[in-house]
């Protein structure tokens, strides 16, 4: 090749790859300002020492759920509707943990190959979501109480 040609394709390249990379830009800074906004409520209320994970589910509605540490080292799950409402607390030792959830999704279905794991609300109470791919390439979203542990509901083959 001539070295024009490299250097046009080099040139494209870079620009495809810039492209690209403000694409994923722009679609993480909603989620980085969700994750901002809803840590700066939570601080009227609590001082967060550590974010352990912050979760963007849909149910029923939009909700944004933070796992946090309190200055105490105490773990706290905060849970707010997108659209307004009040943010409900939990103490840790109210909601099963993300791993337990996982393992009673483990025992009910066989081999769940667990992409994404969310806390939120469906019908007004704390629930942690599943995302499942299943071997046929579809996916399924199976739903557990987050206080129980009990199964909710299976959404399957989307």
């Amino acid at each position: 090749m001539k070295r024009r040609t490299v250097s046009i394709l080099t040139l494209i390249l870079l620009i495809i790859m810039i492209a690209l990379l403000s694409v994923f830009m722009g679609s993480q800074a909603d989620l980085n300002r969700a994750e901002e906004e809803l840590v700066a409520l939570v601080e009227y209320d609590y001082q967060v020492k550590a974010i352990n994970d912050f979760y963007w589910t849909t149910t029923d509605r939009s909700y944004f759920s933070l796992d946090f540490q309190d200055e105490k080292d105490q773990q706290i799950y905060a849970i707010v509707a997108r659209e307004g409402g009040d943010i409900e607390y939990y103490q840790g030792d109210e909601i099963i943990t993300e791993m337990d959830a996982k393992s009673i999704t483990a025992s009910a279905i066989e081999n769940p190959n667990i992409i994404q794991t969310r806390l939120g609300k469906y019908q007004q109470k704390p629930i942690w979501e599943m995302t499942i791919k299943n071997s046929n390439q579809t996916i399924t979203y199976y739903v557990i109480d987050a206080i129980t542990g009990e199964w909710v509901q299976t959404i399957s083959n989307i």
